[in-house]
């Protein structure tokens, strides 16, 4: 029986190893799913890795909510990264110093039929009711409190001097 108990477990180490092991497909992706993947909405939100958004134009009950800012504030940019992660960052210019780089940080997900952006943060859901997204643009709709948000943002090419977000424990 020892004998027999030898051969058994190397025999199933070989099994578990044979069956776990997979061939890799090599081929190229065909055109048609290339560009199927870069036309969907979580792709044309976060890109490959991540893709930051600066603000066009923003309203709030179409009064326009630009007016007044300052350059500061209006370099500041959403980021929508691959795993899901949202942050609202900093852009090149501070308004003091010591402002962190990272103002809001979250996750984000489509709903179910992906015509909504659903971004959570903290304890609050925002509800981003997509009008338009393309790979430059993206213009959503929101109501909270009886107040319809309107915003147009445009993908930047802000160059991020970090490594990219992985930490999606937040």
């Amino acid at each position: 029986m020892k004998s027999f108990g030898k051969f058994i477990f190397p025999l199933t180490l070989l099994v578990l190893m044979l069956t776990g092991c997979s061939v890799r497909n090599n081929k190229p992706e065909s055109p048609e799913v290339i560009r199927e993947k870069n036309t969907s909405i979580s792709w044309l939100l976060a890109g490959d890795v991540c893709k930051a958004w600066a603000i066009e134009s923003f309203t709030v009950d179409g009064i326009d909510q630009l007016k007044g800012l300052e350059a500061c504030q209006l370099d500041n940019l959403d980021v929508y990264y691959r795993n899901l992660v949202y942050e609202s960052i900093e852009g090149n210019t501070r308004c003091k110093n010591n402002d962190p780089e990272v103002r809001r940080h979250g996750k984000w997900s489509l709903n179910a039929d992906s015509t909504a952006i659903e971004v959570k943060l903290g304890m609050d859901l925002l509800t981003l009711q997509v009008v338009e997204i393309t790979e430059n643009k993206l213009h959503y709709r929101s109501t909270n409190n009886n107040h319809i948000t309107e915003a147009v943002l445009v993908a930047s090419d802000y160059k991020f001097e970090t490594i990219i977000q992985a930490d999606t424990t937040h």
